[in-house]
């Protein structure tokens, strides 16, 4: 054509080239031929291929006649070639003596083993091989006319076809040097060019009445096709033979697909010089060389087409096998569907519909099957769908409704049903959970419902449906009692306040085991519910929380949300009326039921207010259960206080002030309600300074006596007689304030002001006589001064004051009358070493008052805190602090 051009032109061999084979693995090209020595094997290298001389030659094999393998006159009939593992290679040659020539082994580098297979009678010995004459005799009955090579594990199988016979031989492994086994022995054998091998591994022999296939064991299946067969080729997956008819000199050509049982072309033809495909295209080559015609395979669009118009839609299917497109082969199942859809075979339609699964959209096909009358196969769709994990909330909806529309409990039970073992992981991929659980209730197989949560691990769903719609409140119980911990604690979050309202005593116990530490549990780890996330549930049942409460927190290591549960035990305990709405259908409910069921007003008030005061003791010895003595709270004081005044408990309000060191807020409570017994009774618990108590707190409950309406003389003498102990007041003050109260006499104070009078004359007779000493002292000091400055004076002391030596010269005399050696001072000649140190003492108290000009705070404190402020500031005055 032209559009070919030649590469390069060489010659093969010197007289005639006879075959050729090409190797595709190593690119090498074997070539069979006469030279002038005799008949010659070359391999030729494709990979070093020259322009002007051609491809190397790699390898002459020559020496065919030794042994008589090529005896005078026989010609080579057959050649083929198999590529086995790089660098090995069979080459096979067919000989017109019947006899069959195997070189195995590495050709290149003549590494080879030569085998002879001698193709012999049914009787035994070799065949009789009639004379030939030149290259144009004629070929014999024993002639070799086709070869043919199986694999079959590690062996190599080869087929040989006579005229008369068909055989296979075992050539062994790769390497193998024995002789090969012969496998089979059939009779009927076939003309030249009538043998060839399938895709299939297999060997197709083409006879007048039929083509017969050859396996290891022999004859295998047969396809009988009419005619003399002249020549066969097996490409793709069709078989081309070229046969004449019976009876006829017409040669026809004729395409089979042998697995689809199908002849895809048939066309008579002239004579037929060779068939060649090459290039995707059947090449037919007729013996006038100016004519040849192609063959060339339809595009599978195009033959589905033409199938579908006939409706040949299994065929159709059994052709798009081959190009593996899924999406192709689910279209076809499709119209197939469609066609039998419309031909009203509903049931056969589906089973096409089941097929696109995965390539058609479901809704496609749900369309077409939601009439009632084909719920069945609508629901085989859907359960086809699930199967292959292809369908989702909406589908599983469906097939489940389509269940319980046909009451079929065996289906139900047959997709929600598995293996007890099955772990919950594995069980929600089989369908959408919730969407069954959820069908399944509003159809009412609750049972069911019950099943699918169970097995998916869904423990919501689960008591729901236990609780909402069974009302099997003690399965439920013993559902959670056997759950883990926290997946307990999340679901008696959620629901049990059902639980509580109808089996209040059992669900509190549960409660009280997952708040507190079992036997079996370290008691040291706190465990990981909080009683206080459970508060919610007891909003009609107070007193099952309070005793819930109570056992958490008097029962192992210190809860969780301990500061919660204070307050909240605190509220129920103060509570006037606790009253719990209980489930009357519940078991035990007269436990949680305080009033009795009859009786007069008189005898419930009378019981509720016995029980009222129980749980006020409670109160106050719970507050101080969570507040001991020098620890920190371990509740919200400020809220606890908030409560016990909501509730008006005056303990709790006394204790928690106490606690707060709010002294003056603990007297205030006595105060508003007038009770001056415990008012004295607190004043001197609270003003006692030797227990961390405030002494100025007895000021604050004389200042009330003063404005007290009432007689109060008892209480005030008490009172005063603190206030003289512990001198907190000068007496004037007292009298000032308890002259506001109009109630009170002067025979309340007649002895207080008789004793303070007394105490202050002695009193200042002290300071008198104090006052006249200091006088003299003062006189004393300042003639000492006056003589210093006015008068000389005389040392008459005879011995140092050191070391009590007799005084010599050089001696140091001081105006203190201490005398000393020279030697005795050492460096030191300035200062008394006797009165040094106290002259230092002086000094460093006046630098102190100096300084403590610049402190004035310090002042005031001391003014604070003093019983006498009025001596405080005498005190500072007489040290000239205020002078200064």
């Amino acid at each position: 054509g032209k559009g070919w051009e030649t590469l390069c032109m060489f010659q093969a061999h010197d007289k005639q080239t006879l075959f050729l084979k090409h190797l595709n693995a190593r690119n090498f090209l074997l070539t069979l031929g006469c030279d002038d020595e005799g008949l010659s094997l070359k391999v030729w290298d494709y990979n070093r291929l020259h322009p002007a001389s051609g491809p190397v030659c790699l390898r002459k094999i020559k020496k065919f006649g030794e042994k008589g393998v090529l005896s005078k006159g026989a010609k080579v009939t057959v050649f083929s070639v198999h590529e086995e593992r790089v660098p090995n290679m069979v080459v096979t040659l067919g000989l017109s003596s019947g006899n069959v020539l195997i070189i195995r082994g590495d050709v290149v580098r003549d590494k080879v083993n030569r085998l002879k297979v001698v193709v012999c009678s049914p009787g035994g010995g070799e065949l009789p091989t009639p004379p030939t004459e030149g290259e144009g005799a004629v070929v014999s009955v024993n002639s070799i006319t086709g070869l043919g090579y199986h694999t079959e594990g590690p062996s190599l199988i080869l087929f040989v076809v006579t005229k008369t016979r068909s055989q296979g031989y075992n050539l062994g492994p790769v390497g193998s040097t024995f002789q090969p086994v012969r496998l089979f022995d059939e009779p009927d054998g076939a003309d030249l060019d009538c043998t060839v091998m399938t895709a299939d591994n297999t060997f197709a022999v083409g006879r007048t009445e039929a083509v017969f296939i050859y396996g290891v064991d022999g004859k295998g299946p047969c396809y009988v096709f009419e005619g003399e067969k002249h020549k066969i080729l097996w490409f793709k997956r069709y078989l081309c033979s070229l046969s004449r008819r019976t009876g006829t000199r017409t040669n026809v050509l004729t395409v089979y697909d042998l697995k689809n049982k199908m002849i895809c072309f048939s066309g008579e033809v002239e004579q037929v010089e060779q068939i060649v495909y090459e290039w995707d295209t059947l090449h037919v080559l007729l013996k006038d060389q100016a004519q040849s015609f192609v063959l060339k395979e339809k595009l599978m669009s195009t033959k589905l087409e033409l199938l579908f118009r006939k409706n040949l839609y299994n065929v159709a299917l059994q052709l798009a096998q081959y190009d593996s497109d899924k999406s192709l082969i689910a279209d076809i199942y499709r119209k197939y569907g469609d066609h039998l859809y419309n031909k009203q075979d509903y049931d056969n339609a589906m089973q096409q519909y089941v097929l696109t699964i995965g390539e058609v959209e479901p809704s496609y096909v749900i369309r077409k099957f939601l009439d009632a009358q084909r719920i069945p196969s609508l629901a085989s769709y859907l359960e086809s769908l699930h199967h292959h994990g292809m369908a989702n909330a909406d589908h599983t909806t469906l097939l489940l409704n389509c269940y319980t529309k046909l009451k079929d409990v065996t289906k139900l039970d047959g997709f929600i049903h598995v293996d007890n073992d099955i772990k919950p992981e594995d069980y929600i991929k089989r369908f959408d959970i919730d969407t069954a659980i959820k069908v399944c209730r509003s159809s009412g197989y609750y049972d069911h419902a019950l099943y699918v949560a169970e097995h998916a691990g869904e423990t919501s769903w689960y008591l729901r449906i236990l609780l909402e719609d069974c009302q099997r409140y003690e399965d439920a119980l013993h559902y959670l009692s056997n759950l883990k911990s926290h997946k307990a604690v999340e679901a008696l979050k959620k629901y049990g306040k059902m639980l509580v309202t109808s089996r209040p005593e059992e669900t509190t116990a549960l409660l009280m085991r997952l708040c507190t530490p079992t036997s079996d549990e370290d008691v040291g780890d706190a465990p990981s519910a909080k009683p206080a996330d459970f508060i919610h549930l007891f909003a009609q049942q107070p007193r099952a929380l309070m005793m819930f409460f109570e056992y958490v927190l008097n029962t192992g290591p210190e809860p969780l949300s301990e500061n919660t549960l204070y307050t909240t035990l605190l509220e129920l305990y103060l509570t006037n009326k606790l009253t719990d709405n209980v489930d009357p259908m519940a078991p035990n409910r007269a436990v949680w039921q305080m009033s009795p069921v009859g009786g007069t007003k008189e005898h419930k008030d009378k019981e509720f207010s016995a029980e009222y005061t129980e749980r006020l003791e409670k109160a106050i010895a719970l507050l101080k259960k969570g507040w001991p003595i020098g620890s920190e709270p371990k509740y919200d004081a400020e809220n606890a206080l908030v409560i016990c005044h909501l509730h008006a408990f005056k303990k709790g309000v006394v204790f928690l002030y106490e606690r707060m060191k709010m002294y003056r807020d603990v007297l205030k409570v006595y105060m508003d309600d007038n009770d001056c017994s415990g008012l004295i009774q607190a004043v001197m618990r609270l003003g006692d300074e030797s227990y961390g108590g405030d002494s100025r707190l007895w000021i604050d409950v004389l200042e009330f006596f003063g404005k007290f309406d009432g007689d109060c003389s008892e209480h005030v003498k008490e009172v005063l007689a603190h206030i003289e102990s512990r001198n907190l007041l000068p007496a004037i003050v007292v009298l000032q304030i308890l002259s506001q109260n109009s109630h009170l006499t002067l025979s309340v104070v007649k002895e207080y002001m008789s004793r303070v009078l007394k105490d202050e004359s002695a009193i200042i007779e002290e300071d008198k006589k104090a006052i006249q000493k200091y006088r003299r002292e003062a006189r004393s000091m300042q003639k000492e001064l006056k003589d210093l400055k006015t008068q000389a004076r005389v040392f008459q002391n005879s011995k140092c004051s050191a070391c009590s030596a007799p005084l010599e010269l050089p001696a140091v005399h001081f105006l203190c009358m201490h005398s000393f050696h020279s030697r005795c001072l050492g460096e030191n000649e300035r200062e008394c070493p006797i009165c040094t140190p106290q002259n230092y003492t002086i000094l460093d108290m006046k630098r102190s008052q100096r300084a403590s000009i610049a402190e004035p705070d310090k002042f005031f404190t001391q003014l604070q805190h003093s019983g006498d402020g009025f001596a405080v500031v005498a005190e500072y005055f007489g040290r000239g602090l205020m002078n200064l």
